[in-house]
């Protein structure tokens, strides 16, 4: 009977081990888990209220960011995703700026810096949002019925991280050449919403980048404040004389007035002076 005993013991230890071992993989699971649900944050940060001095571009490398004199707002819109007419808060979030400069730990990926972003608007600034759905006037950037008639750029690495290049310039006569380099859509849609103001949001689908030359009238660079867009008369492709909506066509596009949901970002809270670090 004794080997039947020694063979008993034995699977015991087998199921023994077996159950350590799996015990100890769900806990690493478990913590490896918990360590992934960490929000994302900056290594070194500053965000203190700007002083007046000469303009400085805002820039954006692979693990680090240089926000001189910009709004909350601005920052939102670079946290969350969205454009600055999609946040809604009390007034000062759109009119005090501040300067914020802020870097990544070791192995920071670029498209990380977004939520290390919102990590510090929570923790600087006290900062508590939500989300929800809210519809806006808008106009939409679309592929026209016969199709896009542009010419895609050839791929190139440099260009992938270099900002889109516009000209604008307009004649005594009220025509005006806006001239587009290396532009996405989701660009132009943003620079057309400059001149029209009024959003315009990026239906097209198309993920290249292309050089167009457009012409506009003077009319439709004056800009139309928000408030008004849903009464306004809208100009279109039809009306006499040079427009940015007959222009557009040349290159299979069009420019429809609709009113879209789009996500919101609503501040419920904050505080307007930083918390130092």
């Amino acid at each position: 009977m004794q080997p039947f005993v020694e063979s008993n013991s034995l699977r015991s230890l087998i199921v023994i081990k077996a159950i350590m071992v799996a015990g100890t993989a769900m806990l690493a699971g478990w913590l490896a888990w918990g360590q992934a649900a960490q929000p994302l944050s900056f290594e070194v940060s500053s965000a203190k209220p700007s002083v007046p001095g000469p303009w400085r571009e805002s820039k954006v490398g692979p693990d680090r960011l240089d926000f001189p004199g910009v709004t909350l707002r601005y920052c939102l819109a670079f946290a969350y995703g969205v454009k600055e007419y999609q946040i809604t808060g009390p007034s000062w979030v759109g009119e005090i700026k501040y300067d914020i400069v802020a870097k990544g730990p070791m192995g920071t990926l670029r498209d990380q810096l977004p939520g290390m972003m919102q990590t510090l608007l929570a923790q600087r600034f006290k900062m508590q949002v939500r989300n929800e759905m809210k519809s806006y006037s808008v106009y939409a950037l679309m592929v026209g019925k016969g199709g896009p008639k542009l010419k895609e750029l050839p791929p190139d690495p440099a260009a992938e991280t270099a900002a889109a290049r516009f000209g604008m310039s307009m004649t005594a006569t009220g025509t005006g050449r806006l001239e587009v380099k290396s532009a996405t859509m989701t660009a132009l849609a943003t620079t057309l919403g400059r001149m029209l103001g009024r959003p315009v949001v990026d239906l097209t689908a198309l993920t290249g980048r292309y050089d167009m030359d457009l012409e506009y009238s003077r009319e439709d660079s004056g800009g139309m404040r928000l408030s008004d867009v849903s009464g306004a008369t809208l100009p279109s492709s039809s009306d006499p004389g040079v427009s940015i909506f007959g222009s557009i066509r040349q290159f299979g596009l069009k420019l429809e007035a609709q009113k879209l949901p789009l996500k919101t970002i609503v501040v419920d809270s904050a505080e307007k002076t930083p918390i130092e670090n």
